[in-house]
This record gives C-alpha cells, structure tokens and sequence, in this order.
C-alpha cells in the first residue's frame, strides 16, 4: 500500500524527512548542503545525492518550496524562472560560479550556493497542521552539542 503524504500527494519521501525538511525550510531560504545533512541524519539509509535531488525535485512539484539562489545582480535571493527540469540540472552540474551535488567535494556541498530554496504558503500551511518534527519524532540530533534542539522532546527513534 502507498503511504500519502499529509496534503493528499504520494509519499515518496519519509515522512520523517519531509516533516524535518518543511521546519528548516521555514526558517530561512535553505541550501543545498542543508538538504543533505538533514536527509544523512534523518533518513540515513535512503540519503545518497541523487536522492537528495529527487526529493528537492519533489518539494518544488509539490509546491511545497519554490527553487533559486543568489542573484549576482540584486545580491539577493531570487525566484528561478527556469523549467524544474532545467533547475534540476542546474544543481546536479552548477551553475557556472557554484559547483553542482555531481561533481561537489564533501566540503563543498556544505558550502555550495547552487541554489536555496524558499518555503511556500502551502509548505507553510502543511507544516502548520504537522507541527514540530521534535515534539512528534524527538531531536535526531540530540546528543550533537550545539547540533541539539532545546527542549523536552521524545528520544529519537533511528
């Protein structure tokens, strides 16, 4: 049986993940290497990069996030206006100034600004009837010193 997703889409994604995802999402435009640290902590058995990207991918055809990066031109973020195919490659190979996951050293993909993505009114609102992640799941980083949350959450369950 298929698992859906809390707004009605097919779970592809761990639940787990999406619901941590959705958090961080919410508290600033999130980078590429944010993605990949989240997904290896919390769903470290289905976390490779080509993963990572099909779960990006998914956020942004769910409308759960919006994909850009930094405008060199406003030095801000700004919104792509590109197909998500093409966003798609854009972070697998780069964009000419920032390396892509394919080619990205361990280093690298925690310093790349490939692109950031931008939580949506509807990943807003999903998030809200899911709550925090570390009151339902517990801190799968507890333990981590300055990777811990602050508060009384239930033990995280690997």
């Amino acid at each position: 049986m298929n698992e859906k997703a809390a707004d009605g889409a097919l779970l592809t994604i761990d639940a787990r993940l999406e619901h941590f995802l959705l958090y961080e999402l919410d508290d600033d435009w999130m980078p590429l290497g944010s993605f990949v640290g989240i997904a290896r902590r919390v769903s470290p058995d289905d976390c490779s990069l080509d993963r990572v990207a099909e779960v990006i991918e998914e956020f942004a055809r769910r409308g759960l996030m919006t994909i850009g990066g930094w405008s060199t031109d406003t030095r801000t973020w700004e919104r792509w206006t590109i197909s998500l195919p093409e966003a798609m490659q854009r972070i697998a190979d780069g964009d000419g100034l920032n390396v892509g996951y394919r080619s990205a050293t361990e280093q690298q993909l925690g310093l790349t600004e490939v692109f950031r993505g931008e939580i949506t009114t509807a990943g807003k609102l999903l998030l809200a009837e899911l709550g925090s992640p570390y009151e339902k799941y517990g801190d799968p980083w507890a333990g981590e010193g300055i990777l811990a949350a602050e508060g009384d959450f239930p033990p995280w369950q690997q």
